[in-house]
């Protein structure tokens, strides 16, 4: 696996110094959030797509139906750039030239590979237990028309790009002492209170995979590689 930031698609040419060439921290990027943004070329115009997503070592696999448009685009053409982000905080400067966000984000350049049928259960066990550890076993196993719907893709991490920003608000001189209010506003994402699907569930104890989920969230998925 080559290091993040190491091609000349992923090196940063501005504001380098947000640039991280760590595998580790495209890792934790990778791990602590839920959904990628997958962009093709379709029918000549770009197309980007929210997909669930799961990483297993090197390996960045996603799911979605086999009717989708996503994945019969990328039996013609595999190329793919998946973006995923997670906001932090917004910087609320004294202009909104010098306002923004600190954010961790990852940018994947690869080329789309469809999953074999004999290794798609793998495959969606694997995403399962990256969105929801544990939850494979609590349920029954998905059953071969389920399979058939559903096509995986696999890409490699072998491109990427790394940026973390986490700086405080940096004001120009001329604009202190102006009455003006500036700071930082922290984002977070929370889980709420489960809601039952039904009579029948709301009368059943939480599964561990759900407590766990609960418990450890937003750090549940982050893994030592």
């Amino acid at each position: 696996m080559a290091q993040p930031g190491s091609t000349p698609r992923t090196e940063l040419k501005r504001i380098a110094h947000k640039a991280s060439h760590s595998q580790q921290e495209l890792y934790r990027v990778l791990d602590s959030n839920l959904v990628a943004h997958v962009g093709i070329i379709f029918d000549g115009y770009p197309l980007v797509i929210p997909m669930a997503y799961g990483r297993v070592g090197d390996t960045l696999y996603l799911h979605g139906s086999s009717g989708s448009r996503l994945m019969r685009a990328l039996s013609h053409n595999p190329a793919v750039c998946i973006s995923i982000t997670k906001l932090n905080a917004l910087k609320v400067a004294r202009s909104t030239f010098n306002s923004g966000m600190n954010y961790d984000a990852a940018v994947i350049f690869g080329e789309a590979k469809l999953v074999p049928d004999d290794k798609k259960a793998w495959a969606l066990d694997a995403i399962s237990d990256a969105i929801l550890p544990g939850r494979m076993d609590e349920v029954r196993p998905s059953s071969k028309k389920e399979a058939a719907a559903t096509l995986i893709i696999q890409v490699e991490l072998n491109e990427t790009s790394v940026k973390i920003s986490n700086g405080a608000v940096e004001d120009e001189p001329e604009d202190l002492g102006t009455g003006v209010w500036a700071g930082l506003i922290p984002i977070r994402t929370v889980v709420g209170e489960p809601i039952p699907a039904d009579d029948e569930t709301a009368q059943l104890e939480l599964p561990q995979s759900v407590k766990r989920f609960i418990s450890d969230y937003p750090d549940k998925r982050l893994r030592s590689s």
